[in-house]
């Protein structure tokens, strides 16, 4: 199974995200689009991962929790890596708490070679380029300023399905940790 540790979005922040996927969506392109009830801000990918593993992340996510307080992030503007002209991932970026999430990612041992910036995905896109419309649409893009409570982690499974991929959480941690 393919796992990951992440925030899951909630309802409110899933309707505005929604609402730019319809917006962008209406400008044209060839992007594969995020179910909004799957949003989320990843913190740690593990990719493949055999179920023996489940045990040894969960007691990794118990002790980031315990050393987390919980605390705010602000959902910002849309953006795209890795430019607005060739837009390879649509997403919703942080305008605060940006910070604490580096921490988090930091205390479940996350190992990537990119820098982490948190994010939550819109979209990805087919094409090599976006559209001059899809770019319009995406400059024109309000400044959601969402700003919501970050009290838990929670461990995904990413599992094929006819639409992509659906995704199903196993387990959650409660931030605990000293303020």
């Amino acid at each position: 199974m393919r796992l990951f540790i992440a925030v899951a979005a909630d309802e409110e922040v899933k309707s505005a995200a929604a609402e730019a996927v319809a917006r962008l969506r209406r400008a044209g392109g060839s992007f594969r689009w995020v179910d909004p009830r799957d949003m989320h801000t990843t913190l740690r990918w593990f990719g493949a991962t055999p179920e023996e593993r489940l045990p040894e992340i969960r007691e990794l996510m118990a002790r980031a929790a315990a050393a987390a307080a919980p605390f705010e992030i602000v959902y910002g503007g849309v953006d795209a890596f890795d430019s607005h002209e060739e837009a390879r991932v649509v997403w919703i970026g942080l305008s605060e708490g940006a910070g604490p999430m580096e921490k988090l990612a930091g205390l479940l041992l996350r190992d990537e070679p990119r820098p982490y910036a948190p994010h939550l995905t819109l979209g990805r896109n087919r094409a090599a380029a976006a559209l001059p419309a899809f770019i319009a649409a995406l400059k024109a893009e309000p400044v959601l300023a969402l700003r919501r409570p970050v009290t838990k982690i929670s461990l995904y499974a990413s599992k094929p399905a006819p639409f992509g991929h659906a995704y199903e959480i196993l387990y959650e941690a409660e931030l605990t940790g000293p303020a």
